[in-house]
């Protein structure tokens, strides 16, 4: 075996992560009344089709999480097994998907709430091993949770989650336009998200967000414009072959090239946004300089645990990272 280091913020990590599995499952509860567990709704190709692009999203990826997590339990990679389902649940299903079908599922479409119930129940039994007690305890509030779920060897015994058959994942339910599409909306909403932030554009108030790409990347922005309006508070989506925008406007690129901008003007202070982003540049250039000189010591280097110097490093390339996003935003507003 191997030996690992005892960290507290590890463990932090994986109690907020049984937290966030709690939450959700309570989200779905909540909001279950008129639900039931459907596997046709996840399973049957002419139902996945008809559902929206976050539906076929999420159950392309349910069944992508399941594949790769046996193919790394067949080799005994049970980090990998571990890091892949933690990713899932967290910034797949909670972060994005949860959100993106909260509407419907509130508004009480059982469909909604049966096929999040599904979903949610296949990825408790994909926890089960990993987190026994945490996955039986919701598994069992689960509505529509009984021996019909066994294995066929065990449906008389009383219903239990370890009897379910672990989902091994169906291939032909991964699918790769999906999955382009809805991270082309992830991304976009998520670059919006951190200009308000880096900006400090108050919350409450709206945003215009302009684009520029192909009339491929254009049409997956038009045909989901309400739930991008929605998660990233924009009163407007204007999508266009190129920017047509004032200068003093935050931009950003997405990895498929196209481009998005969001005019600033009354959104913020430009004096005052100037004076901030450059004494925050100037904080990070002054203890950027100390983490160097302290890498150009040969003591340090030869004789702190290398874990305190990797981890200088690292802070070293985050400094270097932030400068130059907040360079990119004083520019915006010169």
């Amino acid at each position: 075996g191997m030996d690992f280091a005892w960290r507290d913020e590890k463990v932090e990590s994986y109690r907020n992560f049984a937290n966030k599995i709690w939450n959700a499952t309570r989200f779905c509860l909540m909001n279950s009344e008129g639900a039931n567990i459907d596997q046709a709704l996840i399973s049957d190709a002419d139902s996945v089709a008809a559902g929206s692009i976050a539906d076929r999203w999420i159950i392309s990826k349910l069944n992508r999480t399941a594949r790769e997590v046996n193919d790394a339990l067949d080799k005994y990679a049970f980090h990998v097994a571990v890091d892949l389902l933690y990713h899932f649940f967290w910034d797949d299903f909670c972060d994005w998907y949860i959100e993106l079908s909260k509407d419907d599922i509130t508004g009480g479409d059982a469909e909604s709430s049966s096929r999040i119930i599904t979903i949610l129940e296949q990825a408790l039994r994909l926890l089960h091993p990993f987190m026994p007690y945490l996955t039986e305890e919701l598994w069992q509030k689960l509505p529509g949770t009984d021996a019909r779920l066994h294995n066929p060897a065990y449906r008389n015994a009383d219903p239990t989650i370890m009897l379910a058959d672990f989902p091994v994942g169906d291939a032909n339910l991964i699918d790769e336009q999906a999955e382009s599409d809805m991270q082309t909306i992830i991304e976009l909403i998520s670059k919006i998200r951190n200009i308000r932030a880096e900006m400090q554009i108050k919350p409450s108030d709206p945003v215009i967000v302009h684009i520029a790409s192909d009339s491929a990347v254009q049409r997956i922005f038009v045909e989901n414009e309400a739930q991008i309006k929605k998660l990233a508070r924009a009163s407007k989506l204007v999508a266009g072959e190129k920017l047509e925008v004032p200068s003093a406007s935050a931009k950003g690129v997405l990895s498929n090239g196209a481009e998005m901008a969001i005019p600033l003007e009354g959104l913020i202070d430009f004096e005052k946004e100037r004076s901030r982003l450059k004494n925050q540049i100037n904080k990070l250039e002054t203890e950027g300089e100390k983490l160097k000189q302290q890498l150009d010591n040969e003591n340090f280097v030869n004789k702190a645990p290398a874990e305190k110097v990797e981890a200088v490093k690292d802070r070293v390339s985050e400094i270097e990272i932030q400068i130059r996003a907040l360079s990119e935003n004083l520019a915006a507003i010169k």
